[in-house]
């Protein structure tokens, strides 16, 4: 059994990002107004280009002080040639032949921003307290055969931790790792939620607590809208199979129809929907409620059940005994 004792991060720091410093290479020597003609006219030739760059990305020639060559198309070419190179040619890159040619500075200068990016995230997660015990860092993922990021990830941390990287494709262990989660879900027990979820509701309004802004007043009552009701915070470990459930009731009297919004947000402490923590709505759940007979007096059981990847939310009018259930993405950010 698997328990996660810190919650999902990351950033930009993906091998994407050294695609667009690839082409911003391109557009510092040729010009941005050529790239994106080039770009708009041959997208066959483009799209050719940046997949041979994409076979060079693992990086070992540049690794071990060679010149990576990249194949350029014909037209590709001809478009460099009647362009004058800008100022913002590096010194070791040049076209020769059919090849653009990247010395080891430049090609590694593509990582940099990326690969250093990402050793300064680790260095902070790993530092703390909850991963004190840790001694491995796995590598996987397409970018894991980097030996740009490899040689970074090992000057960094070699002397702390032992780093492990699959000796067949680090990418298909994604892969395999996602079929067997999927035959045995069980396998991991709990999660530590990466944001805070929760939905939007009403509630009587306290002035002392709540902002005048939101004060509404129905049929009589004064109530505060816009309140996120928080469901989990950010941090907190969730067992996974595990279920919360709250109460809801109609803000009207002749109310026939109840919807519930999700949301999440990056603050913990978030008080309203619209606070600028706030992200998108993640999903809504509308369940129907006919007889009115109650008033307000109507209970809306609200369930949310914590699976391994997802987030299932479900609405009981327990008066009518109608249901409405959603799916929310567990591992959406604001």
């Amino acid at each position: 059994m698997i328990r996660e004792i810190y919650k999902v991060t990351g950033g930009a720091n993906g091998a994407i990002y050294v695609d667009h410093n690839f082409v911003t290479l391109l557009e510092n020597m040729y010009g941005q107004p050529a790239i994106k003609d080039f770009r708009l006219r041959y997208p066959k030739d483009w799209l050719e280009l940046m997949n041979n760059f994409e076979g060079k990305k693992t990086g070992e020639r540049a690794s071990g002080g060679n010149v990576t060559r990249i194949r350029v198309p014909p037209k590709f070419r001809e478009m460099a040639a009647g362009t004058s190179a800008t100022v913002g040619r590096p010194h070791d890159v040049q076209i020769t032949n059919e090849y653009l040619c990247l010395g080891p500075d430049a090609m590694k200068q593509l990582f940099q921003p990326v690969v250093s990016g990402i050793v300064t995230h680790m260095e902070n997660v790993l530092n703390r307290t909850e991963l004190n015990s840790v001694s491995c860092l796995f590598m996987v993922g397409g970018f894991a055969k980097s030996a740009i990021l490899r040689e970074a990830i090992a000057t960094a941390f070699s002397t702390r931790y032992k780093i492990l990287i699959p000796a067949t494709d680090p990418a298909i262990a994604v892969v395999q790792g996602a079929v067997m989660f999927g035959q045995k879900p069980t396998t991991i027990t709990s999660r530590v939620m990466a944001t805070t979820y929760g939905s939007d509701c009403w509630k009587n309004f306290v002035p002392e607590v709540h902002d005048p802004q939101k004060k509404v007043v129905v049929e009589g009552r004064e109530k505060c809208k816009d309140i996120f009701d928080v469901i989990v915070k950010e941090n907190e470990v969730v067992k996974v199979g595990e279920t919360k459930r709250v109460t809801r009731f109609p803000i009207y009297s002749d109310q026939k129809v109840v919807k519930i919004t999700f949301y999440t947000s990056t603050d913990p402490a978030v008080k309203y929907i619209t606070d600028p923590t706030v992200g998108p709505s993640i999903g809504k759940v509308t369940v129907d409620s006919p007889d009115t007979s109650k008033g307000t007096d109507r209970e809306i059981e609200l369930s949310i059940f914590f699976g391994g990847t997802e987030i299932k939310a479900s609405a009981l009018d327990k008066t009518s005994g109608n249901v409405a259930t959603v799916k929310l993405d567990f591992l959406s950010k604001s």
